[in-house]
């Protein structure tokens, strides 16, 4: 459990590598709600963390999934998540980030059928 990760009680910066984009998510938020919030138009097609089209890498910071129903890593290889990749409908920053995502494009429905 971790329970330490929700500890910093200020909302945290994003940044969007490659578009330079700036928001803010408060605590305990998860990123792609935050991201709507701020009018960035995050990929994204279920926001339930079941298909996988809001997938990010995170290239800085830290962050963890709460306790959920469903488990979005199971929507990624170990290899994408040793890589920073995280599911953004269903993760939740703990410091600030800067985030790799494609802004504005449909994203990757690697879980729907």
């Amino acid at each position: 459990m971790v329970f330490g990760l929700f500890k910093k009680k200020e909302p945290v910066k994003v940044t969007v590598k490659g578009t330079g984009e700036t928001f803010m998510c408060q605590p305990g938020q998860l990123l792609m709600k935050a991201a709507f919030a701020a009018d960035v138009k995050w990929p994204h097609s279920c926001k339930v963390g079941s298909c996988g089209s809001c997938r990010a890498t995170i290239v800085e910071g830290e962050g963890a999934y709460p306790s959920s129903p469903c488990d979005p890593t199971a929507l990624l290889h170990k290899e994408e998540m040793d890589n920073g990749m995280v599911i953004a409908c269903q993760w939740v920053p703990s410091t600030d980030v800067v985030v790799d995502v494609e802004i504005g494009k449909e994203g990757d429905k690697r879980g729907m059928i």
